[in-house]
């Protein structure tokens, strides 16, 4: 394919990985393509023209994420940064987060933005641990992208709620739904380490607390109107070409790193800690993302059993629309969506050149 028809153009799409991987009973280091291919996809698709890094960790773990971070501040040829990994904020230590803020600070010095997936189970109650938020996406000198669920309408317009899942199934008899479980949604809350930073003061309502809220924006991340993904894969013995869709807010950071690569493109610099131009042009650049216009309840899903094809059967499920645990979208900043989710006014933010 030429360059502009979906295909990258030679030398736009650069890899770094480490000598060897490791911890990987724990991380799984060998499986991460299916991210790397999300992310790489998402920010092509929305920055075709943009030259496009990827950074690969060690492992899971703080020591190596941090190394591979600080690569990517010594070297400084990437000015905005997408990540789709997180931990609850409570297993994060003093020493771990003063290393991440002073890359995150050092970043901002030489003009860098880093953006975070707020999390995929919402408010994190369901792990026993109490309303929690994610790390590094709660720091203050990050940007934590939530969710949204997108439709578009017969005349072409587009509507969205927030990313918030609960899954009825199919009886195998065919008769009655079950379930009514929450599956995933977007995550958000308040931070109970971090202070509320100014540029959200007078913007975040006191109803919700006097810390750090997350997140701050959505996109898409609903894998039910998500995006399509391909990539060749092992299928037994072969090794096949495969679409599938997927969603998460591991889409909706990279959709708005893209998105935001266009917007600096067009500033003719570096946009550095995105936090208050997001804040400061809230009114201007981003659209509310208040309840449920989209007029559909949910939607039902056909989805092969074993994952690969029909021969084991298919099974049937409705995923709903903005039900995301707790968590509630509403008029101005909500903790599903934050400001709401970027319009075409995003790209001229910055300023023009």
């Amino acid at each position: 394919m030429r360059p502009g028809d979906g295909a990258y153009a030679s030398g736009q799409l650069t890899q770094i990985t480490p000598k060897h991987y490791t911890q990987q009973q724990t991380c799984g280091s060998t499986g991460w393509w299916g991210e790397e291919t999300l992310d790489v996809e998402a920010v092509h698709a929305m920055a075709p023209g943009a030259n496009i890094r990827y950074y690969a960790a060690a492992s899971c773990f703080d020591d190596d994420f941090l190394d591979a971070l600080a690569r990517v501040v010594d070297d400084n040829k990437a000015s905005l940064v997408t990540n789709s990994w997180s931990d609850l904020e409570i297993a994060e230590t003093p020493a771990g987060i003063a290393a991440y803020e002073q890359l995150f600070l050092q970043g901002a010095v030489q003009g860098i933005g880093f953006m975070f997936s707020s999390g995929d189970d919402g408010d994190e109650a369901a792990g026993g641990l109490g309303l929690q938020v994610a790390y590094p996406a709660s720091d203050p000198y990050a940007t934590a992208v939530g969710g949204t669920s997108d439709a578009i309408r017969g005349n072409g317009s587009l509507t969205q709620t927030g990313w918030g899942t609960h899954k009825w199934a199919l009886s195998a008899d065919g008769t009655s739904w079950t379930g009514d479980a929450f599956l995933y949604g977007a995550g958000g809350g308040l931070s109970g380490t971090f202070a509320r930073p100014d540029y959200q003061k007078g913007v975040v309502p006191s109803s919700y607390g006097t810390t750090r809220a997350v997140p701050d924006v959505g996109l898409d991340a609903d894998p039910t109107t998500g995006m399509l993904v391909g990539q060749t894969q092992r299928f037994g013995h072969r090794n096949l070409y495969d679409e599938y869709r997927i969603g998460g807010t591991s889409l909706a950071s990279p959709l708005f790193a893209g998105m935001t690569a266009v917007t600096q493109q067009r500033a003719g610099g570096r946009l550095g800690l995105l936090n208050p131009l997001i804040y400061a042009k809230r009114a201007t650049a981003f659209r509310d993302v208040n309840g449920n216009p989209i007029g559909d309840a949910g939607n039902v899903r056909a989805d092969f059993a074993n994952g690969v094809d029909a021969s084991a059967g298919i099974l049937y499920s409705v995923r709903t629309f903005d039900q995301d645990s707790s968590l509630r979208t509403g008029p101005g900043w909500d903790n599903v969506t934050g400001v709401g989710s970027p319009s075409p006014a995003w790209l001229t933010a910055g300023g023009t050149r």
